[in-house]
Order: C-alpha cells, then sequence, then structure tokens
C-alpha cells in the first residue's frame, strides 16, 4: 500500500467515525481517481450506504463482487433503480470502468461500448463549441471596451 492510499483511507476512517460521511465520501471519491483497489471501493460502498444512497453503494459492490445480506440489498436498488444495462454501466464511476475487468462488468460492457465512444464524441465536440463562444465572448468584449476607450478619449482630447 502506498502512503497516499494508506492516508486517505485512514483519514476516511477518521471522517467515518467521527460522523463526517461526506467527508470520508469526497476522499474516497478522490483516493478512487488514482487507485481502485477492493479496499477503497468497498470503503466508498460502505459510506454510500451508511449516507443511505443504496444505489450508489449497489454499484460499487456489484464491482467488488460482495455478498452479503446488505450488499444484496444495495445492489437490488441499484438495479431497480437503474433498469438498463447501459444506464447501470454509466454509474460506475469512470476510473473503475476503465480499469476493472470483472465477470459482472464484462457483462455490462458490450451493450454500452459504442455509447461510450459516441459521448466521448459529444463531449468533444461540445467542448470546442463551448471554447469557440467563450473566445468570442472575450474577443466581442475587448472590442467594446476599445470602442468605449476611444470614444471617451476622442470627446476628452477633441
Amino acid at each position: 500500500m502506498t502512503a497516499t492510499r494508506t492516508g486517505a483511507i485512514e483519514r476516511a476512517r477518521d471522517d467515518l467515525a467521527s460522523g463526517r460521511t461526506w467527508k470520508a465520501r469526497d476522499r474516497l471519491r478522490g483516493a478512487i481517481g488514482q487507485r481502485q483497489d477492493d479496499e477503497i471501493v468497498d470503503l466508498l460502498a460502505q459510506v454510500y450506504f451508511e449516507m443511505q444512497d443504496l444505489p450508489a453503494a449497489g454499484a460499487l459492490w456489484f464491482v467488488t463482487g460482495r455478498d452479503d445480506e446488505r450488499a444484496r440489498a444495495a445492489v437490488a436498488a441499484w438495479e431497480e433503480r437503474y433498469g438498463d444495462p447501459n444506464e447501470r454501466w454509466h454509474t460506475i464511476p469512470g476510473p473503475i470502468r476503465r480499469n476493472r475487468d470483472t465477470p459482472g462488468m464484462r457483462a455490462l460492457r458490450p451493450e454500452s461500448t459504442s455509447s461510450d465512444q459516441s459521448i466521448s464524441q459529444q463531449e468533444l465536440a461540445g467542448s470546442w463549441i463551448d471554447g469557440l463562444l467563450v473566445l468570442l465572448i472575450v474577443v466581442g468584449f475587448g472590442a467594446l471596451v476599445t470602442i468605449g476607450a476611444w470614444t471617451v478619449l476622442h470627446w476628452i482630447f477633441r
């Protein structure tokens, strides 16, 4: 275990013991961006369970394959809320989708692989359009400021 991962897990456990489940959730979500091992995923699922977000806990326990009463209830809530396998696939955090390969994940993956690519292309197109819009706004604002300054200076020094 790396020091960073151990630190995040220990701090999250301290947050849980202190009743700060929201803070534990945020720490673990950040840690999942770097590592997706069962310890972090399971602890985050427990945090979601304590926050009474059963579908979120169920998505993570589905990934780990945990099979106890709490996990079964959470997975059932996840499946009920997201009936379509494609929807369920997208409720699993991105770093886990990209880096985990379990039988359950393989069962969900084939139906959503093409939609993952189209979503990426849509996001890319949207990002490009957003950038162009920001550029146009900045250039327009700059032009207005320049014209305004020129007009005021022309009035003063005329």
